[in-house]
């Protein structure tokens, strides 16, 4: 028995063994700087152990993790706190990779074992089947034909990618099936995303002080990109990508900026500064014009009853960037910079050969991640716009489900928002702007199987049935929105 909180005797014992391999590693690692300090037989015995000293701190690290989630899960009342912890801790960590596999595919299919255990004990609990995951299964479906003529490894890649979107969107909804799970589900997002902020700014601020660069992109040379304050490493903190990371900070952003306008505290004023810095130091210009774009709308949507005042002042902003000259300043520090209108330029090059796809062969695409054989596409890489990826993979078919199932999703949480009232109001208000940052960042990014994509879009799915369901059991009719009605009561 051990006192609550406590490590088990495993989680200890994993602990030691790794300290003493770490302390080993560094040794052999920083030999030319301790050589001096250290007795030659002991010298002697690091360097001939060097072998199995590194793969035994990786095989004990991997132990200490292991109890370390025990410990947590047992600290986690139900299996659907700890699968939402692990998918958003994981989404954010994608760059740690197992073989062919990354922390994400290990936390989704995981969790989905244990889902799958729970309920052969529990055969009662129902099973929520909405129409996302319905959009997700078609996916799936289309790509099946692919197989005549694609590769079998790529098709079966393809495969994977989309089979694991269906699996999300199927955990998300069933795990977040009450009002409850929906606020952790939200302070989880933003507790990983400040997170992830916080070492996003760190990493780029060490690369860039030319102190210690260290990044999880593969491969590391492509995470330097021209600025407006030169060339820099873009910060991705534990991510595979920039675009991985500041997608996720993105979908944040309305949580983060909803609970600092209800406390203004200083501690919700810095998560939010965490979120943007790191959106920030990713460079990624898709994210931070959704997050900018994101925070235009929120205004409107947190105080319906000054939107005549917000439209005035955007309106006397717009008037006076253009009229001052400063819109040139800011084109010439962004868009304007060569590296950016090297990538705009890649982005409309994929989308003109996309086209040229789609007028060979509306019907048929190339198969999911197909596109990267299609003729003259040079850069072996997917339509950075998520409906043109889906056009071009999935044909004309492919990409009416994903506009639809968008267009679901935008329309179902707007009607709850505007149909509830309270705090269900506001999560419905947070899920709508998190739908529409999706579809901005669906413009220029290929997002059609991206892990946030799914987390989103089921977290927006299970807040349109709970909200829904609560509204329709208590009788509440629809009633008419009315301007400068604030919902509170």
């Amino acid at each position: 028995m051990t006192r609550a909180g406590a490590l088990p005797p495993l989680a200890v014992a994993m602990a030691f063994i790794a300290a003493i391999a770490l302390m080993a590693a560094a040794l052999t690692i920083a030999d030319p700087l301790f050589a001096p300090l250290v007795p030659g037989g002991l010298r002697r015995g690091v360097l001939a152990a060097q072998p199995v000293l590194l793969p035994g701190f990786a095989l004990a690290g991997l132990g200490l993790a292991v109890a370390l989630a025990s410990t947590l899960a047992r600290g986690l009342p139900t299996w659907e706190r700890a699968f939402l912890v692990a998918v958003f801790a994981a989404a954010q960590m994608n760059g740690l990779r197992f073989g062919p596999l990354d922390a994400f595919d290990v936390a989704v299919f995981g969790m989905l074992l244990v889902w799958i255990a729970r309920r052969a004990l529990d055969s009662d609990r129902a099973i929520e089947l909405p129409p996302l995951v319905f959009a997700a299964a078609l996916l799936v479906l289309l790509q099946v034909p692919n197989l005549v003529h694609q590769s079998p490894v790529r098709w079966a890649v393809g495969l994977f990618g989309m089979v694991r979107s269906l699996i999300v969107a199927f955990l998300v909804v069933n795990a977040c099936s009450s009002r409850e799970r929906l606020r952790f589900a939200e302070s989880a997002l933003l507790v990983l995303a400040v997170a992830s902020g916080t070492i996003a700014m760190l990493q780029f601020v060490l690369a860039y002080l030319g102190i210690f660069a260290f990044t999880l992109i593969d491969p590391p040379e492509s995470a330097l990109k021209p600025t407006p304050i030169g060339l820099v490493m873009r910060a991705s903190a534990l991510c595979i990508t920039a675009q991985h990371m500041s997608g996720f900070l993105v979908f944040a952003t309305p949580v983060a900026a909803w609970r600092l306008s209800e406390r203004w505290r200083l501690r919700d004023a810095a998560a939010l500064a965490a979120i943007l810095g790191g959106i920030l130091v990713s460079w990624n210009y898709g994210a931070m014009l959704a997050a900018m774009g994101l925070l235009g709308a929120f205004l409107f949507l947190r105080w319906p009853s000054r939107a005549m005042h917000l439209a005035a002042l955007a309106a006397t902003l717009v008037v006076l960037v253009w009229y001052t000259g400063l819109w040139r300043l800011l084109w010439g520090l962004s868009f304007g910079d060569q590296g950016v209108a090297k990538g705009v330029d890649q982005r409309m090059t994929l989308f003109r050969l996309g086209l040229e796809k789609m007028w060979r062969d509306p019907l048929v695409g190339t198969g999911l991640q197909g596109f990267a054989e299609f003729s003259g596409n040079f850069w072996h890489r997917p339509v950075h716009n998520a409906i043109g990826q889906a056009a071009t993979e999935l044909g004309a078919a492919g990409a009416l489900v994903l506009v639809g199932t968008l267009f679901l999703m935008l329309t179902q949480a707007a009607l709850v928002a505007v149909e509830s009232r309270g705090e269900a109001r506001a999560v419905a208000t947070r899920a709508t702007l998190m739908t529409l940052a999706l579809m901005l960042l669906m413009q220029s990014e290929p997002m059609l199987d991206h892990a946030n994509t799914w987390l989103v879009l089921g977290f927006v799915q299970a807040t349109v049935l709970v909200l829904g369901r609560d509204g329709a059991r208590r009788g509440v009719p629809r009633r008419r929105y009315i301007p400068g009605d604030t919902g509170a009561g």
